[in-house]
């Protein structure tokens, strides 16, 4: 019997709080950016995996600051999406593989460039960032 798997994302808003931006990124196969996701594999613990994600993604690594928003999907019920702010604290930007372009934006351009409305919640929490 096969047990029902819940598919859950994590999202790393990867905040610099010296020049007050946020790192943002473009796929190869997508026209518009967005925040650093990755599937949450069933082995990982969540921590590592997001620290790993973005270390590919990125080439930075990143000091987790704890989760700032959850979203789960009414059309997918068994689809969960979790937000992270995270810093980045060590290593030097490098594209990863899949990554087509990274760009550091304020946070008052977030819904504009990734071209979403936000959550009103998570909006608020990412304009007090600025």
């Amino acid at each position: 019997m096969e047990k029902n798997m819940f598919k859950v994302k994590i999202v790393g808003i990867i905040f610099d709080p010296k020049t007050r931006k946020i790192l943002v990124g473009k796929s190869k196969e997508d026209k518009v950016y967005s925040f650093l996701e990755g599937a949450l594999s069933q082995e990982e613990e969540l921590d590592n995996e997001l620290k790993k994600i973005t270390k590919e993604k990125t080439g930075y690594i990143v000091h987790n600051l704890g989760s700032i928003y959850a979203e789960n999907y009414l059309e997918d019920k068994e689809k969960l999406k979790l937000y992270f702010l995270c810093e980045a604290t060590e290593g030097e930007e490098k594209r990863g593989k899949e990554v087509k372009e990274l760009q550091w934006i304020k946070p008052s351009e977030a819904e504009e460039k990734l071209n979403v409305k936000f959550p009103t919640r998570l909006r608020e929490f990412i304009l007090g960032l600025e």
